[in-house]
């Protein structure tokens, strides 16, 4: 090789060497080509044939700087020792730097030198980069630093002689590392820096060079030990196919830059001049300054503040100024730390006077003119700038404690103190309206002069923050710190930007800042934590409730929270970091070991034996345990839960419409720790919301009384919040996870396979603990997530802290060393780094390098919020969802089951795939629940889950089916229209016929928008139009049309047993066909193609295929007959010839269709009307026998006659047929009838025969109106009777003439052969049979009904009890009369409603026209509607099924409401009996007969109002008969059974319903010696208590209704009926009762001869002094009262009218407390109701209410009355009452009642007389002490 020059390599960098440098070959093991991690070329560089780099890195200029410095402290060295500025603090300053304690320490071995050239080759000295030939020395500065440092290196031999003489008994030393290698070309490696050379004598000739000439050949140095070089074996290495590297993460920092440490170094000595110039301009200043202060205000740097208490010489505003600048220049420098002492106190001196003016200063702008205010505020202003130097030089200045003065500091907080409290506070708190509002004007007139004012209070509080940071104060100096701060952060500022004078943001900041040093106080003093807690805690009541002005705290990243959620979530990680002075305080761990620890870290891992044996050391467990960080957690955790417990114990029991601000502000408080939750900046989130979820849940689980209903429905809520978070939380991370790249670094794919495994099974808690995992990932982030500039920001340090506090909290529960299972060698070292950590949270900073890829926020915030989902909180959701499940469907409070039903729902709003199948499953109880609220919210969960997963609808399709049926409409809509979108989901086709069959009931809904919604969705699925832009395939079309048709058979199929849903059907497509329909045209054309293929479908199918088709059809031709043609007619004829039993289920349709179709159709051939009309002819004896038989088959018989009448006028001669079936019918029931004797036995065929007889006449008689073909009728009965007559059928007389009948009625005809077959003699059947034909030829001809025989066979119906299958049927005749009645009233003779306008005239001519039907109508109203509503509210005995029972009250419902919509009685007649049925458990009974009362109430209110109390009397009476049950109300609901009532009342006149609770009251009301107490329970008693229970749980509209019924009910309990009962208590019972004790007494006496008696209170007896009779009937007439009194509490209570109410507040709407459940009522009327059980309990009872009106156990006595009543009495205006003891003129103690007083009696009743024991005998005195004319015992 050659070098420059022409030299050989070993001559340029050999030759002046003491050894030879090492060869290619034998350098190369130790080269990074042979090393397994690559060192950079700075360490061992590549072997080069260039020529080496220059020793020095340095460039000339600063090379130039460096002499230039040292050659300064040359001349100090040389110069005096006074002019020595910057000698010793230089020294000083090296000598820490090279304490040998802290410097790492190289042990060398000796060596034999290597071979070196011959004496005779050419030498060079060492040369530097410039090629400088001079020779090597070291400064004067030098050699004296070299002298006073004690840095050397030890060889072997030595170290080893120091173990030995250290640890004599350790067997076996430490193992010593592998030393480093030098390089030929790093002149100035670390390792030089500890060898120590011999000292260099220095003559003083010398002392002016500033080199000194080394002799090589004497200096020892650094040896590198190159062995000789063994054989490579390939079985000693391992291989590692993939090398785990930290991209992204910080390297091991490098400890050997000593090119950036020599550039800092340059750096410093170019800007010392300007420092130095920067330190010399403040002194001067100073010092002029200082000088001008004897001159004063001459000067023109001073000026004169005047006080109130004294004057000030303080330095002028300008100076001040202009020193805060000199100050803050020279504190950027960085060179303010090395002033002396004395300059900064002369600094701070100067700021005194001007601090204690501004405390003095009077600056409130209510006080004084507005020029002297500006003027005080500039000198506050001043002041505040004062304070701030004078904590600029306290946090900046020297570490000393001269410049941190207490008293400088309490006088600067009393300064801040001052300006706060009279300026700045007072103007916060004024709102633009109110008692401030002139001040809240001035504020903003003046607002630009006030803001420096905040800004200057701002910056001074941030600088107490540093200074607590920094120095150990003292508790007298942090107390007004503490106050003042707190006071601070709970000032109320405004709502909005209106209403806050200096605006809500900048006063935030200012609040942060007073946040930041609560914070930092907790954080550095420990002893300070209790305090300032209480101290938060106690000032909560002081925040707003409202979100918008409670949430004022912005932060970086998230919405804004409140200012106190961020202080606890501070405090609390401050609480789990180490304290300043704990910092301050720690002891290094020994070098020794940590070295060691180190080398072991840096080896292979396969050394698991030794680094084992070392770990199982008992320090190294010790260490492991993390007793530190235990300790941190918990007293993290005891903050924590000091907060919780006092936020939850605050809200319990309280109502978020209550006068506390808890619940509201807890519930603020979850929603704010929610928001943050997993957020890299709140670690202490997860713990709070930890915390107050167990509390939650504990609350919850209790069994007992205690937590109330009320805490259990707060947990609940809360719970929901909760849960509700944690959705929230997880979809955050779900975005995260889902806005990383992983293809962006190791750490984001790192990150993004750790979240799959927590949302999986998951995260492994290795990998969530290691080293290079989330934890460290935030910690390295954390400076630049937080925004912050320095590491030393003390929230930074906080979260900081809390982060390794909990990393090696977690570690040290998930590895705790166990000798049965080893922990993995990576364990080990992590928790040796832990340790380390945790002592010193800066660790991880100082021993790693950051490196250039920065960690971004998304990867921040998913690497803290993967460690929050492993927390327990996170882990609960499911456990939660479990809760709100089993509470909603177990609970027994509705509130509860509500309030989790609700917090579900949210919950499911918020995530809708948090319900899983068996969740489902379990849900499905909530669909029966009795909350309508419940039902409702269950639908609301159910349908968002079924939007994200459509196939759970098999578990929750049978609930909402049945919830289509809901008796509330909420529920009912939610289910109709879920149906619809499950129907055109992907499900089966027998699930959408469920759905379809189902919907037909809410079409027949009372209410309009429920029947329209189902309607409309119905025609949607039937009648479903293709969309205009699709393509219509044909055959698709029709493919979906069949299955249309299909699925519309099969419903038909279903409801053709249910006359509802089959009225349902028709009136859809009658809606959908009829010409109000948007789409007529189209549907008709649907319909038209569903009759069609219909129509080919009958044909070839079987018998049960073609009945439920042909129902179908009838349908359609019932509606719309027009859809049919004359060729599908031809195909129904078969169906109608020869039926057979087995085959009405078809002909029965197809007679229908017939009956419809054939008078539409006009082009109908002759012969088919005919051959139908002969067919159906034959089929009426056949059809009307089997209806004998089998009276479900009526129907047919009906259809026939309708069809028959119909097609007969259409055919030639078709009517005489038809009239000679009558006639025959007639003859032959004549016959049969004067043919049979009362003594014989009817046969059974005669009766089959009588019944078919009758039901011809009855249903052709009913349908065919035969009167208008009377001449056919007479002809064709003379022929049937005569032909009966010639072939001997007929001989009796009265058939006989019945061939010469000349009558002008076949009405007459046909009741007078009907009407004796009604008579008792005859059979039960043959009579229901007559009766029913009797009613059906009435409605025919309606005069009939007026006839005496007919009323009479009615009559008789109802007079006799064993008959009540007689009475149903006439019930049913009546109700088609008067149904029928009722259409034609509507209708206006013919004219529909609403064309009036077009046919007016004959609308009004034709209803004005009385008819028969107008007189039957009202003729049967007048007769038989007492009957009527005794059948509708009485229970029969003959009834003998509730079924029965049911149809009958229906149908005779049916009848009153009919009669009293047509107006055919007075409304009183009918009223009662709607209110009473009104309270009906059957929702068709009691629906309709409110709807008819709401109608009448209306309409008649005034004069139906005196009815009421006789309906509430027949209510009454109505639920005892018919359901046993006196009670007033439904115990599980508690809803009132008159509520219909109480609603119709509500909806009129307020007067009107006033009068009617006088009114109730009045019939509560009862005159005690009347009062009737026989039975067991006297009937007066349930009465009462029916009302009273109606009374308390009725809705009230207006405040003003409540009252006046409480005023009621007071004036009869204390004006008019309780006093007397009151006096017969005392008069009967109590009086008798004291004379039997004073007669004991006596008795007593005598035989103990002691002549005095002791009055006793009076005694509940053992045996009753009075009769039983009396004493029930007090004890009744008290019960009443009480009740009464008990009802009026539970008013007020409910209608929160406790307070005095006052005129403004009556004319209020109500405001229902919730929280006063209805059970309160109930159970304390059912106590009082037991009070009949003995005569114990009955004096008892007596004794209670006389206590209740002696005794106002409401009225409180106040302090100020307390205190009157106490004066009076010592003035001697009071005196016991006579007979009473002496102490009875104290005031009760709290919570007790008082007399109430005389006037609350009516004047008429007399005064109690008081009973005084006889013998004059002196009153037994309470006190101990003697008077003074008594003697002691």
């Amino acid at each position: 090789m050659s070098a420059p020059n022409n030299t050989s390599w070993h001559t340029t960098n050999g030759g002046a060497l003491p050894f030879r440098p090492p060869t290619v070959d034998e350098a190369l093991p130790y080269s990074p080509f042979s090393s397994v991690v690559p060192f950079s070329p700075d360490i061992i560089p590549f072997p080069s044939a260039e020529p080496p780099p220059p020793p020095s890195t340095l460039t000339p200029e600063q090379q130039e700087a460096a002499r230039k410095s040292v050659g300064i402290l040359d001349a100090e060295i040389r110069g005096p020792p006074k002019n020595a500025r910057y000698l010793q603090h230089t020294l000083s300053e090296l000598q820490t730097l090279l304490n040998p304690n802290d410097l790492s320490q190289f042990q060398f071995k000796t060596n034999t030198q290597l071979v070196t050239p011959p004496p005779d080759s050419p030498t060079k000295p060492i040369t530097n980069g410039s090629g400088s030939s001079k020779t090597l020395g070291i400064s004067l500065f030098a050699s004296m630093l070299l002298k006073n440092i004690d840095v050397a290196y030890i060889d072997s031999e030595r170290l080893a002689e120091r173990v030995r003489s250290k640890q004599p008994k350790q067997p076996v030393p430490r193992p010593v590392p592998q030393p480093d290698v030098a390089t030929p070309n790093r002149a100035a490696y670390n390792q030089n820096a500890s060898v120590q050379y011999p000292q260099v004598s220095v003559s003083p000739s010398d002392t002016s060079s500033t080199q000194r000439t080394i002799s090589n050949s004497t200096r020892p140095g650094p040896a590198v030990i190159i062995p000789k070089q063994a054989p490579v074996r390939r079985e000693e290495y391992r291989r590692y196919d993939n090398l785990e590297t930290d991209d992204g993460l910080s390297q091991k920092r490098k400890r050997e830059d000593d090119q950036a440490d020599d550039e800092a170094l340059a750096m410093r000595s170019q800007q010392r001049e300007i420092a130095d110039q920067k330190t010399q301009e403040l002194l001067s200043l100073i010092n002029k300054i200082s000088e001008a202060k004897e001159m004063g205000v001459e000067s023109g740097m001073y000026m004169i503040i005047s006080t109130d208490e004294a004057e000030y010489l303080v330095v002028e505003g300008e100076t001040q100024k202009r020193l805060h600048t000199a100050t803050m220049n020279v504190i950027r420098s960085g060179t303010f730390m090395k002033l002396p002492v004395e300059d900064v106190l002369r600094l701070q001196s100067l700021t005194d006077a001007s601090i204690m003016a501004a405390a003095q200063l009077s600056i409130d702008l209510r006080e004084g003119e507005i020029p002297d205010w500006l003027s005080s505020l500039e000198h506050a202003s001043s002041g505040l700038r004062a304070c701030r130097l004078a904590l600029e030089t306290m946090t900046k200045g020297p570490n000393e404690q001269r410049t941190c003065s207490e008293d400088l500091v309490r006088s600067i907080v009393n300064a801040l103190k001052h300006v706060l409290d009279s300026c700045i506070i007072p103007i916060v708190v004024a709102r633009r309206e109110g008692e401030y509002s002139e001040l809240f004007k001035l504020a903003l007139q003046y607002k630009d002069f006030l803001t420096p004012i905040l800004s200057l209070c701002g910056h001074v509080l941030g600088l107490l923050a540093k200074l607590i940071g920094k120095v150990n104060l003292t508790e007298t100096a942090l107390t007004p710190i503490e106050y003042l701060s707190t006071g601070i952060v709970f000032v109320q500022n405004g709502e909005n930007e209106k209403e806050s004078a200096l605006g809500i943001q900048k006063f935030e900041l200012f609040r942060h800042k007073a946040m930041d040093v609560l914070a930092q106080i907790f954080a550095c003093h420990p002893d300070q934590r209790d305090f300032i807690s209480n101290e938060i805690l106690s000032n909560l009541e002081k925040l707003p409730e409202k979100r918008g002005s409670a949430r004022q705290f912005r932060q970086i990243h998230g919405p804004p929270i409140m200012l106190v959620s961020a202080l606890f979530m501070r405090i609390i990680q401050a609480a789990a970091s180490r304290t300043v002075q704990e910092k301050r305080s720690a002891t290094q761990v020994d070098e020794a070991e940590s070295s060691a620890d180190e080398d072991e870290e840096d080896s292979d891992y396969g050394k698991e034996n030794r680094a084992s044996a070392k770990f199982n050391s008992k320090k190294a467990q010790e260490r492991l345990q993390g007793s530190l960080s235990k300790q941190l957690h918990d007293g993290s955790t005891a903050v924590a839960t000091k907060i919780t417990h006092f936020l939850v114990n605050r809200a319990v029991r309280v109502s978020k419409a209550g006068d506390s601000p808890f619940r509201n502000l807890l519930h603020l408080f979850i929603e704010d720790f929610c928001n943050v939750l997993g957020s890299p900046e709140w670690p202490a989130a997860v713990e709070l919301l930890n915390l107050l979820c167990s509390r939650m849940i504990r609350i919850l689980d209790h069994n007992n009384k205690e937590p109330t209903v009320n805490d259990k429905y707060m947990a609940l809520s809360e719970l929901g919040s909760m849960a509700c978070g944690i959705t929230d939380f997880r979809t955050r991370m779900k975005n995260y996870k889902r806005n990383l790249d992983i293809s962006q670094s190791d750490v984001s794919n790192k990150l993004v396979r750790l979240a799959e495994d927590a949302f999986g099974n998951g995260i492994n808690n290795v990998d969530l603990l290691a080293f290079d995992g989330p934890y460290r990932i935030v910690l390295e982030s954390l400076q630049d997530y937080l925004k912050v500039a320095s590491r030393e920001d003390p929230n930074f340090q906080a979260v900081n802290g809390c982060h390794i506090t909990h990393w090696a909290y977690t570690f040290s529960k998930e590895f705790t060393p166990n000798d049965s299972d080893p922990i993995p060698q990576a364990m080990v070292i992590l928790g040796r780094r832990l340790n380390k950590m945790v002592e010193n949270p800066e660790w991880l900073h100082d021993e790693f390098e950051t490196q250039n890829v920065q960690i971004s926020d998304v990867q921040s915030q998913l690497a803290a919020g993967l460690l929050t989902m492993q927390n327990q909180f996170c882990q609960l959701l499911n456990h939660l969802v479990q809760h709100f499940i089993n509470h909603a469907s177990r609970n027994p409070s509705p509130k509860l089951r509500s309030g989790a039903t609700q917090s579900l729902s949210d919950l499911i709003t918020k995530d809708p795939t948090t319900l899983d199948e068996q969740t489902f499953r379990a849900l499905n109880t909530l669909a029966a629940d009795a909350s309508p609220m419940v039902r409702q919210n269950y639908l609301a969960m159910i349908s968002k889950s079924l939007e994200q997963d459509p196939t759970l609808e098999q578990y929750c399709l049978p609930s909402i089916l049945k919830l289509v049926a809901d008796p509330a409409t909420g529920p009912k809509k939610s289910a109709i229209k879920m149906l619809k979108d499950m129907y055109f989901g992907l499900i089966s086709n027998d699930k959408k016929l469920e759905i379809a069959w189902h919907l037909l009931v809410p079409v027949q809904d009372d209410d309009k928008g429920v029947a329209e919604l189902a309607r409309q969705i119905l025609e949607d699925i039937w009648l479903a139009r293709p969309a205009s832009g699709a393509r219509q395939d044909e055959s698709q079309l029709r493919l979906d049309r069949r299955n249309r048709v299909s699925l519309l058979v099969r419903t038909v199929q279903n409801s053709s047993d249910d006359p509802r849903r089959m009225e349902a059907l028709r009136n859809i497509f009658a809606g959908a066909l009829s010409s109000k329909s948007k789409n007529t045209t189209t549907n008709i054309a649907i319909c038209r193609d569903f009759v069609a293929d219909m129509m080919e479908d009958v044909i070839g199918t079987g018998l049960d295929e073609q009945a439920r088709i042909l129902v179908a059809l009838s349908i359609f031709a019932e509606v719309s007959p027009r859809l049919f043609t004359p060729a599908q007619v031809q195909l129904l004829k078969p169906y109608v010839q020869n039926v057979k039993q087995g085959e009405i289920p078809r002909f029965r349709p197809t007679v229908v269709i017939l009956r419809y179709v054939l008078p539409a159709i006009s082009s109908l051939p002759a012969t088919l009307l005919g051959d139908v009309r002969g067919l159906l002819l034959g089929c009426v004896s056949v059809v009307a026998k089997w209806v004998a038989q089998h009276p479900p088959y009526k129907p047919t018989l009906i259809d026939i006659a309708h069809c028959l009448w119909t097609v007969s006028p259409l055919v030639e001669n078709g009517l005489e047929s038809l009239v000679g079936l009558v006639c025959s019918s007639i003859a032959w029931t004549r016959h049969e009838t004067e043919s049979w004797s009362k003594d014989t036995p009817l046969d059974q065929k005669i009766q089959i025969r009588l019944n078919t007889y009758l039901l011809i006449m009855g249903v052709f008689g009913k349908v065919c109106h035969f009167d208008n073909h009377i001449d056919i009728f007479k002809k064709k009965m003379a022929v049937v009777v005569s032909g009966g007559v010639r072939q001997g059928r007929f001989n009796h007389p009265a058939v006989t003439r019945l061939a010469s009948w000349s009558g002008n009625s076949v009405s007459v005809l046909l009741l007078d052969s009907v009407r004796p077959l009604t008579m008792q003699a005859w059979a039960m059947g043959i009579r229901e049979r007559a009766l029913s034909s009797l009613g059906e030829i009435c409605q025919r001809s309606p005069k009939q009904f007026i006839r005496a025989d007919v009323e009479r066979a009615f009559k008789l119906v109802f007079l006799n009890q064993d008959n009540t299958v007689l009475k149903r049927v006439v019930l049913t005749q009546f109700r088609d009369f008067f149904s029928a009645a009722e259409r034609r009233s509507e209708t206006g003779a013919e004219i529909a409603v609403g064309e009036g306008a077009v046919h007016g005239s004959e609308r009004l001519d034709t209803s004005m026209v009385a008819s028969d039907n107008d007189g039957a109508t009202i003729h049967l109203a007048q007769k038989f509607l007492g009957d009527i509503v005794e059948l509708a509210l009485g229970k029969e005995e003959s009834i003998e099924t509730r079924k029965q029972e049911e149809e009958i009250t229906v149908i005779a419902t049916d009848i009153i409401i009919s009669v009293s919509r047509q107006g055919l009685v007075h409304p009183k007649e009918c009223g009662p009996a709607l209110i009473a049925l009104a309270t009906s458990t059957n929702p068709k009974i009691s629906a309709r007969a409110a709807e008819e009362h709401q109608s009448i109430h209306h309409k008649h209110e005034t004069m139906f109002e005196k009815e009421y109390m006789a309906a509430v009397s027949l209510a009454y009476k109505y639920q005892c008969a018919a359901y046993q049950d006196p009670h007033g109300a439904i115990e599980r609901t508690c809803k009132p059974k008159l509520q219909h009532l109480n609603e119709a009342l509500k909806s009129g006149t307020r007067k009107v319903f006033k009068k009617f609770l006088t009114n109730l009251c009045k019939k509560i009301d009862f005159d005690l010696t009347s009062l009737d107490t026989t039975g067991t329970i006297p009937e007066c008693l349930l009465f009462a208590r029916f009302c009273l229970e109606n009374i308390g749980f009725f809705d009230y509209a207006h405040n003003d209704e409540v009252q006046h019924l409480i005023s009621t009910i007071q004036d009869i309990v204390f004006k008019q009926t309780g006093p007397s009962v009151a006096l017969a208590i005392e008069n009967d019972i109590i009086a008798r009762q004291q004379q039997l004790q004073v007669e004991n007494q006596q008795v007593d006496a005598n035989m103990n001869g002691e002549g005095s008696l002791i009055p006793q209170a009076p005694q509940p007896p053992t045996a009753s002094p009075v009769s039983e009779t009396r004493l029930r009937q007090i004890t009744v007439a008290s019960m009443i009262l009480q009740m009464m009194w008990e009802t009026r509490t539970f008013l007020r209570r409910q209608w929160n009218l406790l307070a005095k109410v006052t005129a403004k507040d009556i004319q209020k709407t109500t405001v229902k407390n919730n929280l006063i459940p209805g059970k309160d009522l109930w159970d304390k009327l059912d106590h009082i109701m037991s009070s009949l059980s003995s005569p114990e309990a009955m004096t008892n009872q007596c004794f209670a209410f006389g206590h209740l009106i002696d005794v106002d156990s409401e009225a409180r006595i106040g302090e100020d009355e307390a205190s009157e009543q106490l004066a009076r009495a010592a003035a001697g205006y009071e005196t016991p009452d006579e007979g009473g003891d002496a102490d009875a003129v104290q005031a009760p103690a709290s919570g007790k009642g008082r007399k109430r007083k005389a006037d609350s009696k009516s004047a008429s009743t007399p005064k109690k007389t008081r009973v005084r024991p006889s013998g004059g005998a002196k009153k037994k005195r309470t006190s101990k002490t003697p008077e003074e004319n008594e003697d002691w015992d």
